[in-house]
């Protein structure tokens, strides 16, 4: 099913060497059998998505690639030449909802239109910019950061389709895991004093205007930046976005003094220049999937506005049991 052509704690690449056949069209009729509506392509939680779920997975190639992703030994899978490319946007993006389907729960990223598939990519030129839009929606860099840090249940996963590479120079995709960093921060004692203060310390996150409930106003959501769940068994998990915690404390100056500034300042500074991280620009058909609470992920500069991903949040969770906007619960 997958060769290994790479392995480190942080990131494994593998080569999918084996034929979808026939599996495609049975993927892509079954998921039309449920949805009477793709919702422009982006699709939406299904309201029986465990049954769907249970369905999908009698899929003989579906079934063999979502073991091969729970059992993959690192932070993060590439998956290069996964096999969509001949595919149009419809059966694509219904394939790329099935897998994310097999390995745990879609959920919907936009609050307004309840979209699972988000198109990373930038906007058309002209188009009106949001206040605060988000790293998904431009050309450049993005920093380091957890998906959903400004909602009140963050995706354990969420995975990445590249649909077009950047031509240019750059667009490399980036990601860290969080044991490098807080094993980097705990050298020193103002490391250590900041990872405390951090895990103690409800921050206000501040939801992009992109993905708020409403079109003025502004959105954040309390929360730490480390925590230690219960199913982690002492494990570390994250949740960092340092511009909307930035913009969050804007908009909540009674949460803000000198040593919460300094301790995140010093994390950031980690976090973007210091921890060991992989970088590497992933060819058109690969799919990159994360753990959204273990490990950050960003990108290099790029100037290409043709690069395109789609992105996918993964919850352990069904949606009907979630809290927060991304999720069918609402707030």
């Amino acid at each position: 099913m997958l060769a290994i052509t790479e392995q480190s704690t942080a990131v494994s690449v593998a080569r999918r060497s084996a034929d979808w056949g026939r599996d495609l069209a049975h993927i892509v009729a079954i998921v039309g059998s449920h949805f009477s509506d793709f919702n422009g392509n982006g699709f939406y939680p299904h309201p029986d998505e465990q049954a769907l779920q249970r369905e999908l997975l009698g899929v003989p190639g579906l079934a063999r690639l979502a073991e091969a992703i729970a059992a993959r030994p690192a932070r993060a899978l590439a998956i290069t030449g996964l096999g969509l490319g001949q595919l149009d946007e419809r059966e694509r993006n219904a394939v790329l909802y099935a897998i994310a389907l097999s390995g745990g729960f879609p959920t919907s990223t936009d609050q307004r239109t309840g979209r699972v598939a988000w198109d990373v990519r930038a906007r058309p030129a002209g188009q009106a910019q949001a206040e605060f839009v988000t790293f998904s929606e431009r050309v450049g860099g993005a920093d380091m950061h957890t998906d959903s840090s400004f909602y009140p249940m963050p995706e354990e996963q969420f995975l990445l389709y590249v649909v077009a590479a950047a031509r240019c120079q750059g667009g490399e995709s980036l990601l860290l895991d969080v044991d490098d960093i807080e094993r980097e921060l705990r050298r020193g004692a103002a490391g250590r004093a900041a990872c405390a203060l951090l895990e103690e310390t409800p921050l206000p996150f501040r939801v992009p205007s992109v993905y708020a409930a409403r079109e003025q106003g502004v959105e954040y959501h309390l929360a730490s930046v480390f925590e230690r769940p219960a199913q982690l068994r002492g494990g570390l998990a994250m949740r960092w976005r340092y511009d909307a915690l930035l913009k969050g404390l804007a908009a909540r100056p009674d949460l803000d003094g000198p040593a919460l500034r300094a301790a995140l300042a010093l994390v950031n500074e980690v976090v973007e220049t210091r921890a060991p991280r992989f970088c590497r620009r992933l060819p058109d058909d690969t799919l990159l999937w994360t753990d959204n609470h273990r490990a950050l992920h960003g990108r290099a500069r790029y100037s290409d506005p043709a690069r395109h991903l789609i992105r996918i949040r993964i919850s352990n969770t069904p949606n009907a049991r979630r809290i927060g906007p991304s999720g069918i619960s609402a707030d």
